[in-house]
């Protein structure tokens, strides 16, 4: 006769007024953490119940009911195990103890155990899991007793997931940029130098004196760098800049004449700068919203220098510019460089960064100056011979540069390989030149500053 037992909580076994046993011998729990317990171990009952059952049909030893099919006997003895969970989470208790029949849960071609047909003893256990299995489950008792499952040097405790992507880091920066100055100051004429070379005051043994003359200048510098880094630690930096002064001054000979002859002067010079610079990306600034940077290198400055009278009348007669007074300079510096920089952000994001720069660097070294000097007398004895000269002098150069400027960065594109950079502040420099017979004059150039560039990471 077929038997229907209820599994969707239906009171349909009784009261649960008395205390009866279950199927697993335990009692009617009375509190709600005694049942999760009881839940717990029928949950591993049901594991242990389902591999004995699959390992015995495995092997063809499945007992068979007698006077029964095999689907007659598993449509009328439902799981003693699915019943007895539904009872405890319903509060739904038998009036008479339950029978653990055992049918088969997975396989509905088994027959349940009695006592006329023992169940064998299950066999061996499974082999291990191929060396494809990567991720060993180790929730269930019964899988982490198994020597399989402890015993696979394939298998690990990872849990499945996707790994996040690295950025990647490039090593190479390379990077261009453009600067402009506007500044004014001083700067030292050297006069006499040339006209002192065997050479007199006209009529007397007196000599013609040397001097080198503070004048009042205007200046314009442009010029670029070019940089490369590998690692973006050790920068190797190389840099020109072509700069032109302008002024006017009145030129004074010792000796010959006195502050006499209007003239007005241009100086053209070119620097070429190669330096190594290393960048304090880390160490003792990291984590902070400083950064800095050491550099040291080699200048090499090339200027000419030109001074003519510049008076359409001088001492009362008539003279075109140039024909009375001369100077004509070529000097050629070798310095050594050795500077820093220190910044302070203001604002940092992926894209965009802005904060304070200030550089210095001090500078030193020698200056070659080739000199060649003219001077008219007719003007004041038209029976003079008109006196010119040439010397070379050595010269000793130091001095120092700084700057102070508000600096900004912007990456383009995703990756942010190429970047924008810009530079907006205030240029000194201040010089010293120490000329033979004329002692030490400095000079002096300040202005504004600017400064944009381009660079790109590979």
């Amino acid at each position: 006769m077929k038997q229907n037992y209820p599994v969707n909580g239906s009171n349909q076994l009784g009261s649960h007024n008395h205390q009866t046993k279950l199927f697993f011998g335990a009692y009617e729990p009375r509190h709600s953490s005694c049942r999760s317990v009881i839940l717990a171990v029928s949950g591993s009952l049901l594991c242990v119940a389902a591999g004995e059952r699959a390992a015995a049909q495995a092997a063809g030893a499945a007992p068979q009911a007698s006077g029964q099919t095999q689907e007659e006997t598993a449509q009328s003895s439902p799981p003693a195990i699915f019943n007895g969970l539904n009872m405890i989470a319903d509060n739904q208790w038998p009036s008479q103890p339950l029978q653990p029949a055992a049918p088969p849960i997975y396989s509905p071609n088994s027959t349940p155990a009695s006592p006329e047909t023992p169940v064998p003893a299950a066999p061996a256990a499974p082999a291990a899991p191929s060396e494809s299995a990567t991720v060993a489950v180790t929730n269930s008792p019964v899988l982490a007793a198994s020597p399989a499952a402890t015993t696979d040097a394939n298998s690990s405790l990872e849990l499945p997931g996707m790994a996040l992507p690295q950025p990647k880091v490039y090593q190479n920066e390379l990077s261009a940029s453009a600067d402009f100055m506007y500044g004014r100051g001083t700067i030292t004429v050297p006069v006499g130098y040339g006209l002192s070379q065997n050479n007199s005051i006209p009529g007397s043994a007196v000599p013609i004196g040397r001097q080198a003359i503070s004048a009042d200048r205007s200046t314009v510098y442009y010029g670029g760098t070019v940089s490369y880094s590998y690692g973006r630690s050790w920068y190797l930096d190389f840099s020109a800049e072509n700069g032109r002064s302008t002024g006017s001054t009145t030129i004074d000979i010792p000796n010959l004449v006195n502050g006499q002859i209007p003239s007005s002067f241009d100086v053209n010079d070119t620097l070429y700068q190669i330096y190594l610079r290393y960048n304090f990306k880390n160490g003792f600034l990291a984590g902070t919203r400083f950064g800095a940077y050491l550099r040291g290198g080699v200048s090499l400055v090339q200027a000419t220098l030109t001074a003519n009278n510049n008076a359409t009348s001088l001492g009362g007669k008539p003279v075109s510019p140039g024909s009375e007074y001369s100077d004509h300079d070529k000097t050629f510096d070798v310095l050594g460089n050795l500077g820093f920089g220190l910044t302070y952000s203001l604002h940092s994001t992926f894209r965009f960064k802005a904060g304070l720069q200030l550089e210095g660097e001090g500078f030193g070294g020698n200056r070659s100056q080739d000199i060649d000097e003219s001077f008219d007398l007719k003007l004041f004895n038209p029976n003079a011979t008109p006196l010119s000269g040439h010397t070379t002098i050595n010269d000793t150069v130091y001095g120092a540069i700084g700057r102070l400027m508000l600096h900004a960065e912007y990456k383009l594109g995703d990756s942010g390989r190429w970047k924008l950079t810009g530079d907006i502040g205030v240029m000194t420099k201040y010089s010293f030149v120490t000329y033979p017979g004329a002692g030490i004059k400095d000079e002096l150039l300040y202005g504004p500053y600017a400064k944009a560039g381009l660079s790109f990471l590979f």
